[in-house]
């Protein structure tokens, strides 16, 4: 998941929100595995707490068999979680 997020309270909170679903990997970036449920209750907060005229969230899905083509370089990356879907 990626974030734009004009306003400096409004990135607090997308941050904190993303946070408790998954893991910092850079800036404005997130690894996030999730459940079908968890993914539509993150969904409906991150709708409350930005502007979708200023501001604008990225969900990119991947596949379960598609996880396992992501190459990393660098430091290793411990993803927090496990669901169905992998964002």
């Amino acid at each position: 998941m990626t974030y734009d997020v004009a306003d400096d309270k409004r990135r607090s909170k997308v941050f904190k929100t993303l946070k408790d679903y998954g893991t910092h990997v850079q800036e404005s970036v997130f690894e996030v595995v999730l459940t079908t449920e968890d993914y539509v209750v993150l969904r409906h907060k991150l709708l409350r707490r930005i502007h979708r005229d200023e501001d604008s969230v990225n969900f990119y899905h991947q596949c379960r068999a598609c996880e396992n083509d992501v190459e990393r370089l660098g430091r290793k990356v411990e993803l927090v979680g496990i669901g169905d879907i992998v964002l």
